[in-house]
């Protein structure tokens, strides 16, 4: 197969015009000057699909139902709606979602799971990935842990590769993260997304000292940050992705570069609901890789991953650390890739092996791409 656009996305968000992609079994053969002029591609930009790093499928039909909350009350107000929805409503909201990411240039997810739902709906729209199967131990800890298991096996069952995962530092006991740390797998961690869970580990403070008093959990805070915390109970290594991370102090960030940690970044939740501005910027600057992730539309709004790239923009920005239009964009791809840990190569480079994305661009340069771009821009993935 060669693809001939006007514009090929290279790595790091280089723009290249004139070139033909040659792919022979299922990867980047050549990348070359145009041999003909016979092109399918006219008009159309080439680049690595995107890569959704952290999602919630199965939360779609909560789509506008619960905006303008605060963290604290969106959270406890998700978790009372939760199991008072049939699981064929879930199912449903699963499909469609994940139909919405390929719509919108996305190939492949890090897919956050409470429900055996959204295996099959991946596993449909051609979804890559992962799923992270959450494990919450707040009450019933034992029948919880078992019904995530089951979950997990019929979510595997559909060919996508499960993994139980803890869902927060606070929502999941420290015998449990570190009981799951210790099994090597992947594992992606709500982490630090507000100032809460340091409130909580610093000084036993905050709502979430309130929460564990009502489920009659001993306090004991060990003095120390969210993340922090993790570390202490070896879960943060190779295979860890902290997801959000948004209240990271300098400490906490050298400690995850040190143990080499990926990071999902969901900016129009975060946004949505009130987290602290997350030090993105400073993050890569320290090697860690950072995927971009539309969470749940519960919080995120919309599936457009071209409003969460304009949004990773503007939340750097406002933090005073900004973000080229090219970092962003390799956070939507290879990075996104890496914090997900698809284990392939997702650059437009020879010997390569992205899915790739063909769009109608709105502008010559990535920046005008993301200003401009919204998902009916996009006009097919191609899968390697």
């Amino acid at each position: 197969m060669i693809l001939r656009p006007d514009v090929v996305v290279l790595a790091g968000g280089t723009i290249q015009t004139g070139v033909e992609v040659c792919i022979q079994e299922g990867r980047i053969d050549a990348i070359r000057p145009w041999t003909s002029a016979a092109r399918a591609e006219v008009g159309l930009l080439l680049s690595a699909a995107f890569v959704n790093a952290h999602s919630h499928l199965e939360y779609y039909d909560l789509l506008g139902k619960l905006e303008s909350m605060p963290y604290w009350p969106w959270i406890r107000e998700v978790t009372r709606i939760k199991p008072t929805r049939s699981i064929d409503q879930v199912a449903e909201a699963a499909t469609t979602a994940a139909n919405l990411n390929v719509a919108t240039g996305v190939a492949a997810i890090g897919e956050y799971s409470d429900w055996p739902v959204s295996g099959e709906a991946m596993a449909k729209a051609g979804l890559r990935g992962r799923i992270f199967q959450e494990v919450i131990t707040l009450g019933e800890s034992e029948q919880k842990l078992s019904q995530a298991k089951r979950s997990a096996a019929t979510n595997a069952s559909h060919a996508v590769p499960t993994h139980l995962s803890a869902h927060s530092t606070y929502t999941t006991s420290g015998s449990a993260l570190a009981l799951l740390a210790k099994t090597g797998e992947p594992n992606a961690i709500h982490a630090a997304e507000t100032a809460f869970e340091n409130d909580f580990y610093e000084r036993g403070e905050g709502p979430i000292a309130e929460l564990y008093r009502q489920f009659d959990i001993e306090i004991d805070p060990p003095g120390c940050s969210a993340i922090a915390y993790l570390d202490s109970l070896g879960a943060l290594h190779e295979q860890t992705q902290l997801v959000h991370a948004c209240a990271s102090s300098d400490e906490d960030i050298d400690l995850a570069a040190r143990h080499g940690v990926t990071i999902a970044h969901c900016p129009r939740s975060n946004l949505a609901l009130g987290c602290p501005l997350a030090p993105i910027a400073r993050l890569r600057r320290k090697d860690v890789k950072v995927g971009l992730g539309m969470d749940s539309a519960a919080s995120s709004g919309p599936i457009d991953f071209f409003a969460e790239m304009r949004a990773a923009i503007e939340v750097s920005h406002l933090r005073g650390d900004p973000l080229s239009a090219e970092d962003v964009w390799t956070m939507a791809t290879s990075e996104g890739a890496d914090s997900i840990w698809l284990r392939r190569d997702w650059r437009i480079v020879e010997g390569a092996n992205p899915d790739l994305v063909l769009l109608e661009p709105r502008g010559r340069s990535v920046s005008d791409i993301i200003t401009k771009g919204s998902p009916p821009d996009v006009v097919r993935l191609i899968r390697l």
